[in-house]
Formats: C-alpha cells, sequence, structure tokens
C-alpha cells in the first residue's frame, strides 16, 4: 500500500485562498461563506492506496486532463488566483475515505507519491530490498560528511504535480529514472526576496455528500473539495493555530511572464531564479537550503537521496543572518 498525495489541481503544499463560513461548518455545507478570504498554508489529502490503483487513478486522471483540451503548458501553472475553497474547522464526517469515490470525482484529482519520509525504506521496502537502488553513494557519504542518507524517497507523478517553492536542510541528489523533470532553483541568499512569511495552515479533504434527485427518490452523489484548518495544542492544553512558513509568489509565473514591476511582490525581481530539466538517466545535486520548485513534463518515476546538511557550517550561520536580516525594521530616516 501507499500513501498518496491527492488534490483537486495538483498543487499541494502551497498558498491558497480559503473563506470561511459564516456560523460554522453548517453553514459552510449550506453554502454561505464570507465574502472575505485569507491566505492559506494548505498540504495534500492523503489516502492509503494499493499501487495497481494508484497507477490506474493517476493516468486516468491524465488522460481525462489531456481529452479537456487545455494544452499541456497548462499542466503546471500557478495556483494563484484559482478561487477559493471552503475552510472547515474540523474534519468531515463523511464514513471514511473511499478510493474508488475518487473515479467519479469531476474534475479528476490529481495524484502524487511524494512521501518524503524515506518511504524507499520503509514503504516500498521491497523495492529497495531488491537492490534495484544504491543504498548510498560514496562520493557524497565522502564530500559531505555526515554518513549515509537520512532518507530516500520515490517520487511518481506527472506534470499536472507541481511542489512549490521550498528549501530542505539537507543535501539532495535527485535521479530521475523515467520521463523528464523540471526544477526551479534559487539560491539561499535569495531568501531576502522570495516573499516566505508565516502562514496559517490547513489540509485539503474531499467532501461527498449524497443529495437527493428532484422529482425521484434516488440520491445522487456529489463531491468537493475544502480545507480543514489545522490546530495545535501545547503542553498547557492550550490550542491556537498552527503556522507554516513558507513562499506565496510563484516563481514560474514571474519568470514566464517578466513580471518585474509586480507591486504585490516587488522584491521578486531581485531573485536569481534558474530553471533545469532533468532527463531519465541523469542526476542532480541541489545543496541544502537552495530553493527549489520542482514538476514533470510527463509521467515520471524519480529517487532522492537526503544528506544531513552540517548545522555548523558557514553557510548555514550566513543563511541565518540573512533570514533575520529582512526581519529588522527600516527605520525613518527623514527625521
Amino acid at each position: 500500500m501507499l500513501t498518496v498525495d491527492v488534490t483537486p489541481d495538483g498543487h499541494g503544499d502551497c498558498i491558497r485562498s480559503v473563506q470561511e463560513a459564516n456560523g460554522g461548518d453548517a453553514a459552510s455545507r449550506r453554502g454561505d461563506f464570507s465574502p472575505s478570504s485569507q491566505q492559506m498554508f494548505v498540504k495534500p489529502h492523503e489516502e492509503r492506496l494499493e499501487i495497481g490503483k494508484f497507477r490506474d487513478l493517476l493516468r486516468k486522471g491524465r488522460s481525462d486532463h489531456q481529452n479537456s483540451g487545455i494544452p499541456s503548458s497548462e499542466s503546471s501553472k500557478s495556483c494563484e488566483g484559482q478561487g477559493a475553497f471552503p475552510l472547515h474547522q474540523c474534519r468531515v464526517k463523511d464514513g471514511g475515505s473511499d478510493a474508488r469515490r475518487f473515479d467519479k470525482m469531476q474534475p479528476s484529482p490529481v495524484l502524487y507519491y511524494s512521501r518524503q519520509n524515506d518511504c524507499l525504506r520503509t514503504e516500498v521496502e521491497r523495492l529497495f530490498f531488491a537492490k534495484i537502488f544504491p543504498e548510498s553513494f560514496a562520493f557524497a557519504e565522502q564530500a559531505f560528511g555526515t554518513g549515509p542518507p537520512d532518507a530516500i524517497n520515490l517520487w511518481i507523478g506527472d506534470e499536472r504535480s507541481v511542489s512549490s517553492m521550498h528549501k530542505d536542510h539537507y543535501e539532495n541528489l535527485f535521479y530521475v529514472c523515467s520521463g523528464k523533470k523540471e526544477f526551479i532553483l534559487c539560491p539561499p541568499s535569495d531568501v531576502l526576496f522570495l516573499h516566505e512569511k508565516d502562514f496559517p495552515s490547513g489540509t485539503f479533504c474531499p467532501v461527498f455528500e449524497n443529495k437527493e434527485v428532484r422529482g425521484t427518490c434516488n440520491e445522487r452523489e456529489r463531491s468537493h473539495w475544502a480545507v480543514v484548518a489545522d490546530d495545535k495544542t501545547d503542553d498547557r492544553k492550550h490550542s491556537g493555530k498552527t503556522k507554516t512558513k513558507w513562499i506565496e509568489p510563484d516563481i514560474k509565473n514571474f519568470m514566464e511572464h517578466d513580471s518585474h514591476n509586480n507591486s504585490e511582490y516587488p522584491m521578486l525581481s531581485h531573485a536569481h531564479p534558474m530553471k533545469i530539466f532533468l532527463s531519465e538517466g541523469e542526476m542532480l545535486y541541489i545543496p541544502s537550503l537552495w530553493y527549489h520548485r520542482v514538476t514533470q513534463t510527463c509521467e515520471t518515476v524519480g529517487v532522492n537521496y537526503w544528506y544531513d546538511m552540517k548545522f555548523d557550517s558557514p553557510q548555514w550561520v550566513y543563511f541565518n543572518f540573512l533570514q533575520n536580516l529582512k526581519r529588522i525594521p527600516r527605520e525613518d530616516t527623514h527625521g
């Protein structure tokens, strides 16, 4: 069984617009939402699927998307401006999730296997122990000086799936087994320009409801996507909203539209993005703390090795200096 990320449009772990209901979840079911929206960091819904079912749903969704007439160049477009999702304060009780329901959802949801939790050695360990993939790379252990990899992850998805711009505290070796990956990289020094800040966080949730068909005794199941707010509880039992530091603007949208006069994200024009395509049989080294946005140009299988970074390194000290530098308020120099 695989734990698969499922989203309405392929964008998980990114900033989305959400609308809160006027009067809680009951009002949400009636469609009574506040006219204003808020920005929230939203994680994908997770679904347990057999690998054959995952493959079938992935390819069905891709086929439906291609038959819809939407150009392939639009598959990994930004999630900016795609409308707001209803916000639920608690997880919807729908009797449990059923993978067969995803067959009927319109438009088809986007599935992406991207566990990032050492899944090759834990969830699909049969592949790892079959010696298809190396356990480590001697040159990497020698160069990084931190021993064997902390995690080895398997990635399976297509051009509809996007990992938005983020950084990892790992030295990252990414290898493409089949297909083609697209990476957009920014150096750690761009932390000053990427508009990274704290957002309340939530998780996508598919909502399935049975609606009576007018004039008959039959019911028809309808579905939509909602966002469930994440709550945290500290040792003193005080609840509060969970927050996640993330980057709001989509760097690819900025690159493709040459938005150097963007008033909403003015510092973005000072960033240094670079686009790299990685084909089957090629490996890319992404240094720790380098920002990266990732998608695919077709159905793609990849594997990556995370080696721990050295937290006593000059680059970690410099990166933290830059992070704190951007928090210093500007003083009035006209006094």
